[in-house]
């Protein structure tokens, strides 16, 4: 395809970031459409810069479209009515979309997103993107199967937790996010233990036992080499 060959022969910087088109392909929702669809997609896409801690959009509201990260990152997160207290239920960086459901299913937001630091997106207006999924029946085909395949991936963590320990839940997230290439950033422990499903003391542990064992090698909260076989290893463990 044109536009991936030429983002892939493209070297950007910091300073220089994706235009719309680049973008959408390097997101795993979008990565496998073809030219013609991502050009739909990026005429509908208006960039959206928010300052750290600025709210993307609130839990009950209505999508005013699908989000792409595009720079930083964007926690979506839950409050609790009792004690007010946060649990985010995931961190979404650079070329992931934000709680993408309720654009698809039409009702409204089940948590809250805002940027951690300064961060940036694409937004996809929400009635454009009905329109495209209405006039584009192999875009909407694709989506379906690009969200099944998220959930196949829900039911695979739910397996984990029921079925492994801290380490080896660790293991696979870290493994996850190395396939996107090193160095990469670790979210903070509060944020990995509320997607692994754990505590954030458990999760600094194991960061040090992996750390020790070569699994991985950090500079500080930056992940600088993985040992894909080893993390492979210990992801695919069960209890015994």
């Amino acid at each position: 395809m044109r536009w991936r060959a030429a983002a892939r022969r493209r070297r950007y910087t910091r300073a220089m970031p994706l235009g719309p088109i680049d973008a959408l392909a390097r997101c795993p929702l979008f990565a496998t459409l073809p030219d013609e669809d991502l050009v739909a997609l990026a005429a509908i896409a208006a960039p959206r810069r928010y300052a750290a801690g600025q709210t993307l959009f609130m839990a009950g509201q209505r999508p005013a479209g699908l989000h792409v990260v595009t720079s930083g990152s964007v926690k979506v997160f839950v409050v609790s009515p009792a004690s007010g207290r946060e649990v985010v239920l995931t961190v979404e960086h650079p070329y992931q979309t934000v709680a993408e459901l309720p654009s698809f299913d039409r009702g409204t937001y089940p948590a809250h997103a805002a940027a951690v630091g300064d961060a940036g997106t694409l937004l996809l207006a929400q009635a454009a993107l009905e329109r495209l999924l209405d006039e584009r029946s192999r875009l909407a085909h694709h989506l379906l199967r690009a969200l099944g395949r998220r959930l196949r991936r829900l039911v695979e963590l739910v397996e984990r937790i029921s079925f492994q320990e801290v380490v080896q839940r660790l293991a696979a997230d870290l493994r996850e996010r190395g396939g996107g290439g090193v160095p990469f950033d670790l979210d903070t422990n509060g944020a990995i233990a509320a997607r692994l499903g754990t505590v954030p003391e458990l999760v600094s542990r194991n960061l040090a036992r992996l750390a020790m064992s070569g699994a991985v090698t950090m500079e500080g909260r930056r992940v600088v080499a993985i040992d894909a076989a080893a993390l492979r290893a210990l992801a695919e463990e069960t209890r015994r």
